[in-house]
């Protein structure tokens, strides 16, 4: 190779592809080749229940890029449906196998990314291979789902998990006019919310006619001919005529395991903020890794694709010698149900509790915008605060489609990244005008109430200052 060095992926998506891309740019040099398994390397995984719900009905939308423009715009040579079957630490080589061939190879390299992924949970019950039991994670899956839809259309589905993914394909299949039921082993909905907050979406979800269970578990499915045709839960029998398993994933870690790479928080691979494994060489990013949450001070593993591609360019930084760590998350998500819109950032009084932290929280409601001027919607907060410091620690927001719950989060976002206390949060010089918000906006108000609220600072003026 005259002195080039090789850089080995193993698994595209958000991470690998991202993470082969960034080395590129940086060292325009370098042998870059990425080795997945499926048949599709890069696209937006979260997309998929929109291409199924017909909003983006060409699946080939949700490409970012094919092998073929890989090879011509970044010199990176893509292998899809090639599987690694083993790393050798010792040589520095991977086994592989080419999936379509048959063929077994070997390839060396100078650097190693691991970028494997996650993989859907599929409960170990009977009836899980029947026809018409699906899961969603790859297009590959997607467009099983999608032909089994054309050529079976269901009168009635039943979806396993009220996570995001449950909720958007709820969605999904409403649009179609499709009967849905929808199983959760917790409590409530979107179980990482709080129980209080997740309330206002379970009442949305079953206005919009999916049948909600709350505290039922997955015990069997039961079919006629091969097919599915009942699910059994813990709370009784559910006739239906298809299945999604929607109970969330784990990372994809078997290679790593068989290679003794050391894991770490959920049994993903422990990296450092360089993207280090424990194994000199070896790099990796995306679903498959920890990551660490700053504002709970722990090692967790938070796999999103926003994620997963800062990962995939801090692999790439460091695979060319670049000083730039990966400082770690904050655990912000956000996503659709129907008309409402719901998202969280940072942690909870309770999940701070966990972390040895006193904190509070405050629960705040109100509508987006004055109510004299046309547009807006309701919206709900539980915002948490450090007692002792008055430190924002994390943020709750649902509320209606148009009230702009992804505004006021991203302010919580920054104001938790920047360690802004209650005090600062309550003088933030937000943009003000009745067509866009209050005076004194959702994240001032959250500052005002929590200085009076929490840390006890109390004043004679009883007002909240809202047109």
């Amino acid at each position: 190779m005259g002195g080039q060095r090789r850089l080995v992926v193993i698994g595209g998506v958000a991470g690998g592809a991202t993470a082969a891309s960034k080395a590129r740019r940086c060292c325009p040099d370098a042998v870059i080749e990425i080795y997945d398994q499926d048949r599709h390397i890069s696209y937006a995984g979260c997309g998929l229940p929109y291409f199924l719900g017909g909003l983006s009905p060409n699946w080939r939308k949700v490409i970012a890029r094919e092998p073929q423009q890989f090879k011509e715009r970044q010199y990176i040579n893509v292998h899809l449906r090639h599987r690694v079957e083993a790393i050798d630490v010792d040589n520095k080589a991977i086994s592989i196998t080419d999936l379509e061939a048959g063929k077994k190879f070997r390839r060396e390299y100078d650097t190693l990314i691991m970028a494997t992924g996650a993989v859907p949970i599929m409960p170990n019950v009977p009836g899980k291979d029947l026809e018409g039991v699906f899961v969603l994670r790859t297009l590959s899956n997607a467009l099983e789902i999608k032909s089994f839809l054309d050529l079976n259309p269901p009168g009635k589905v039943t979806i396993i998990g009220a996570g995001s993914i449950g909720l958007d394909m709820c969605e999904a299949l409403r649009r179609f006019e499709i009967e849905v039921d929808l199983i959760e082993a917790a409590d409530h909905v979107l179980p990482h919310l709080e129980a209080g907050m997740s309330g206002h979406i379970r009442q949305h979800v079953e206005q919009n006619g999916v049948t909600v269970y709350l505290g039922s578990e997955l015990r069997a499915m039961e079919g006629s001919n091969g097919k599915v045709k009942k699910v059994i839960t813990s709370g009784g029998d559910i006739e239906t005529d298809m299945v999604l398993v929607c109970i969330g994933v784990a990372p994809q870690t078997e290679l790593a395991k068989q290679t003794g790479i050391e894991l770490g928080a959920k049994g993903a691979i422990k990296v450092d903020g360089y993207m280090r494994t424990s194994k000199q060489d070896i790099l990796a990013c995306g679903d498959c890794v920890t990551t660490y949450n700053y504002v709970s001070g722990k090692e967790s593993w938070i796999p999103l694709g926003s994620t997963s591609r800062k990962q995939g360019r801090t692999a790439g930084n460091t695979f060319a010698g670049t000083d730039y760590p990966f400082p770690g998350v904050q655990a912000t998500f956000i996503t659709k149900v129907f008309d409402m819109t719901a998202g969280k950032t940072g942690i909870t009084s309770s999940e701070a509790k966990q972390s040895g932290i006193e904190a509070e929280d405050l629960f705040l409601s109100d509508y987006s915008i004055p109510r004299y001027f046309p547009g807006g919607g309701e919206i709900k907060a539980c915002v948490t605060f450090e007692k002792s410091s008055g430190r924002l620690l994390g943020a709750e927001v649902v509320g209606d489609l148009a009230a702009g719950v992804d505004k006021r989060l991203d302010v919580f976002v920054v104001a938790i990244k920047a360690g802004l206390t209650a005090n600062e949060m309550s003088n933030l010089d937000l943009a003000y005008s009745p067509p866009y918000s209050h005076p004194l906006d959702l994240p001032i108000l959250a500052g005002n109430l929590g200085e009076s609220k929490i840390l006890g600072k109390t004043c004679s003026c009883n007002s909240t200052g809202l047109e």
